[in-house]
């Protein structure tokens, strides 16, 4: 059992956002791509990951994207502002994956994957909220708070794992007391971001709902997890799916998901 003290202590030593970003955050917000482009330039790290991640095959861009103002031009507000936010979640990847079975590579094409086919599922839902549209760049930082937590007690989590058959969620709330969304919320909390993510990340806990946005990224998420390369990750396991979604969103969804992989 890891103490709620111990949790605290864990989410304390989150990094902060490095200013640089912080700067290239607030050029988005006022809606300044070149200004977003060239504090980005002004980060090493930064630059390398947006290159990384916006030459993935799911952007579809057919020539390779090097430049700050380039990279920014042709991803839009919309998308920048979505990868700034998953690239906070490079500061929590572990340089090494012990607990799932990922890498880099791997972890990134899960990102990738959420960032765009989130934005296609709010264009269904005609969603032009900027704020919802971060919420799919900050649910992999969780995952990667997860790894490092769960790999305090291994020994544990392995034992629940063959005793119990029960998912990483599950094992998350028995070794903490807080579940995955509850822990998105705390890391949302010390990168200081809005309350309308903060809200919006805790209403994903519950499978009643009205809300298609919630319904609609719950069905994204178990989509996504279930695809095969992440299956082998151990990510499928990661939670006990269970909604009340209605038939009709369902197909919506997966109308939805055809025509992005179309």
């Amino acid at each position: 059992m890891i103490s709620s003290a111990a949790l605290d202590h864990y989410v304390a030593q989150v990094p902060a956002i490095p200013k640089i970003v912080k700067a290239c955050s607030k050029a988005l917000s006022e809606g300044d791509l070149v200004k977003a482009a060239d504090c980005a330039a002004q980060d090493d790290a930064l630059l390398v990951y947006l290159r990384e991640i916006v030459n993935k095959p799911i952007f579809g861009f057919r020539s390779e994207i090097k430049e700050a103002r380039q990279i920014f031009g042709v991803l839009g507000l919309f998308r920048a502002r979505q990868i700034l936010y998953s690239y906070y979640t490079r500061l929590l990847m572990p340089k090494n994956w012990e607990v799932f079975a990922l890498d880099s590579r791997t972890f990134q094409e899960l990102q990738a994957q959420l960032i765009v086919k989130w934005e296609g599922v709010m264009a269904q839902l005609d969603c032009k909220n900027p704020e919802i549209s971060k919420v799919a760049s900050i649910i992999p930082a969780a995952i990667a708070a997860c790894e490092a937590i769960f790999k305090h007690d291994v020994q544990t989590l392995r034992l629940l794992q063959a005793q119990k058959a029960l998912s990483y969620e599950a094992i998350l709330m028995r070794m903490t007391g807080f579940g995955f969304f509850d822990l998105a919320c705390m890391i949302a909390k010390k990168w200081e971001l809005s309350e309308e993510i903060i809200q919006f990340l805790k209403d994903l806990k519950t499978s009643k709902t009205d809300d298609n946005r919630v319904v609609f990224l719950q069905l994204l998420l178990q989509y996504e997890l279930s695809r095969e390369v992440f299956v082998k990750c151990g990510l499928n396991d990661f939670f006990e799916f269970s909604t009340d979604a209605k038939e009709k969103q369902i197909a919506d969804f997966y109308t939805c998901i055809s025509k992005l992989e179309s």
